[in-house]
């Protein structure tokens, strides 16, 4: 199933390598990108949201796939709870012995060190995640209720609970602390058409359109971060204008009534540019770009500016480095250089500054 679903893959990249850098992965990904796509051959596209990794070393997790609760540190090679060694913590002769070592311990404290302490560890690791799981549920509810009618999905097999009888992961509940900013700071009921610029693995979509059934959400990606989007958002059923109904157009008056989810390389902006937009969004990817990459993309959106825009990255851009090829950013995107562009047809409607200084969320609104 996989080996069909990837040749598509090759497709998009071999496209994305003949197009021009303003639209290619800029350092920071490019850093990334032949784990990446190792990663997505390697593994079984069903249980994209289970896959092993983590951010900063070249994988999905980068982009909000994986196994989020269990990512590993920036060049670590496995994580000490990963499903693979739950074989061994949650042994019954280990637990037996642990519980021996336990009793004798209340009389002997030192005899503590010979427990197996990591099957111990898991255990305490799985309630705390779901104590702050139901931390951010129950803050959610208490700010709008309502956003819970917005729910998640089992598909990917992520690490997840339910409460009321719905799936939830605490990712899909960030996402919808986003959507509360958002319907907090604009007039959300008229919203109906939203561009998102780096969607993940569109998560953040799932829950707009489970929230909003009549929306039509663009997302605007380079592969195979498009890849990934598409593919899951298809595997959710929602109606997804992909790469290849892209490659079958013919011309730029393409017709997108038919379809929830319009999914568009990044080269091929352009075909937005007469869509009536009421949201754009960007979280956590113009901070990776580089300055001319997220300056180009912010003029093309304002050639039919939006009604807002929701911008939510690091003050300062991502960590920068001065040597091409290594991890991270060359020239990076900064707040001031956002809001310097912007500051001509839009206004700063809310802006919260937190994480000590090191981030921003802004809701921007069109002058009228």
């Amino acid at each position: 199933m996989n080996k069909e679903k990837l040749k598509l893959l090759d497709v998009m990249m071999k496209d994305l390598n003949q197009k021009e850098d303003l639209y290619k992965p800029g350092n920071y990904w490019k850093y990334y990108e032949k784990d990446l796509i190792k990663q997505i051959k390697n593994n079984n596209l069903e249980e994209l949201r289970k896959w092993n990794g983590g951010a900063g070393a070249g994988n999905i997790q980068s982009f909000g796939g994986g196994e989020m609760e269990l990512q590993r540190y920036f060049r670590e090679n496995f994580h000490p709870f990963e499903e693979r060694f739950k074989i061994f913590d949650d042994n019954f002769f280990i637990k037996k012995y642990n519980g021996f070592i336990n009793k004798i311990s209340k009389y002997i404290p030192f005899i503590s060190f010979f427990s197996f302490r990591i099957s111990i560890a898991r255990k305490i690791f799985f309630h705390k995640i779901q104590y702050e799981f139901n931390l951010l549920y129950e803050l959610i509810e208490n700010l709008d209720k309502d956003l819970l009618i917005s729910h998640d999905s089992e598909f990917g097999s992520p690490i997840g609970f339910y409460r009321e009888n719905k799936f939830y992961t605490a990712h899909f509940l960030k996402s919808l602390l986003h959507i509360h900013f958002i319907k907090q700071n604009t007039n959300f009921d008229k919203i109906n058409n939203i561009i998102e610029l780096g969607a993940g693995i569109g998560l953040l979509g799932a829950a707009f359109l489970k929230l909003k059934k009549n929306i039509k959400y663009f997302i605007i990606d380079i592969p195979p971060a498009l890849f990934i989007s598409e593919y899951y958002l298809k595997s959710l059923n929602y109606r997804v204008f992909g790469y290849e109904d892209l490659l079958i157009s013919k011309n730029n008056n393409i017709n997108f009534d038919s379809y929830q989810v319009i999914c568009i390389p990044t080269w091929r902006i352009d075909l937005l540019k007469n869509i009536r937009t009421d949201l754009f969004i960007n979280i956590h990817s113009f901070q990776e770009m580089e300055k001319e990459q997220t300056l180009n993309y912010l003029d093309k959106i304002s050639e039919n500016p939006p009604n807002y825009i929701f911008l939510h990255n690091a003050i300062n851009g991502h960590f920068k480095t001065n040597k091409i090829g290594t991890f991270g950013v060359l020239n990076p995107t900064t707040m001031h250089d956002c809001e310097e562009f912007l500051q001509k047809n839009f206004n700063i409607k809310k802006k919260i500054i937190y994480n000590n200084n090191k981030n921003y969320k802004t809701i921007f609104e069109k002058n009228i």
